[in-house]
């Protein structure tokens, strides 16, 4: 969910960010979007700015997490124009939301692009003094997934360990989880798979003890289901992999996420029952597909 904007507003923007919360805890994922254009025009129809840039981030994950590239970047784009005319440019409220776009952007596969507005909001940060470490760690996570998109897994763990080292302190066990997710996978990537056993162990433990299921749970059991086959675990592999599209299923649907992770549970099978795993591979081109 989007970090969400503090500003003038004359709607009561808070109702409509409530039932959007109960509509994601109810799975009525088919009421988000229509909640969201619904009010967002209304928003803009009585020169509501504020409440405005408000639903166009919330509108903007919501299309980042059912794998919408073309409608996010377009809520992106519409993002950014909002804000010039606000005249927030170089302010926190531009950073958060220039934070939402960059992921937007990387989910799209233009991490160089991504990877330039993490700087801008990193730039903003550092010339507002910013050091909550929430917000610094969840910055040098996403920059991680960009770097790691890049192939520079050097750049990716130096990030990663920043992150770590912020949210340690802060006791937030949620994040300390995923970033430890997305060092193993970096790490993995280097070829240190002791060190990505460790930090898979310490996500998956974390990530137990929430009270709720975390959204990125189904993205550790991926990450070990990948360095169980590295491992040559093929068995424990498909377990992983299995619990992961369970998992991403159930929180996102059939996204691009939930692709990637059954090609991956493929090339497993390919060494268990060849024939299976191709069967896996035309589902997993049927959801892309449906994707577009």
């Amino acid at each position: 969910m989007a970090h969400r904007i503090a500003e003038s507003q004359t709607m009561n923007v808070q109702n409509v960010l409530s039932k959007l919360d109960s509509h994601f805890l109810k799975k009525e994922y088919g009421q988000i979007e229509t909640l969201l254009l619904v009010n967002l025009g209304q928003a803009f129809a009585e020169r509501d700015n504020g409440s405005a840039l408000t639903l166009l981030n919330e509108l903007l994950s919501y299309y980042r997490s059912v794998s919408r590239v073309e409608e996010s970047l377009s809520v992106a784009s519409k993002a950014i124009k909002l804000m010039d005319e606000m005249g927030l440019r170089g302010t926190l409220h531009y950073a958060t939301t220039l934070l939402n776009i960059a992921t937007a952007y990387r989910a799209a596969g233009k991490a160089v692009t991504a990877v330039d507005m993490y700087e801008q909001v990193s730039n903003i940060y550092r010339e507002e003094r910013v050091d909550d470490p929430h917000l610094l760690a969840s910055l040098y996570n996403n920059l991680s997934l960009a770097w790691q998109a890049l192939n520079d897994h050097t750049k990716a763990i130096k990030y990663l360990q920043m992150a770590l080292v912020l949210v340690e302190g802060s006791q937030g066990e949620a994040e300390q989880a995923v970033t430890y997710t997305n060092l193993a996978l970096s790490k993995m990537r280097c070829g240190r798979l002791a060190e990505a056993r460790s930090d898979l162990d310490d996500a998956v433990r974390l990530f137990k003890r929430q009270k709720s299921v975390s959204a990125h749970y189904g993205a550790a059991l991926a990450a070990l289901g990948e360095l169980c086959y590295r491992e040559g675990n093929l068995h424990e592999a498909i377990s992983c992999y299995e619990r992961a599209l369970e998992q991403i299923e159930l929180r996102y649907g059939r996204n691009a996420q939930y692709a990637v992770t059954l090609e991956s549970l493929a090339v497993v099978y390919e060494d268990v029952d060849a024939v299976y795993g191709s069967t896996l591979q035309a589902e997993a081109a049927r959801v892309r597909g449906a994707l577009h």
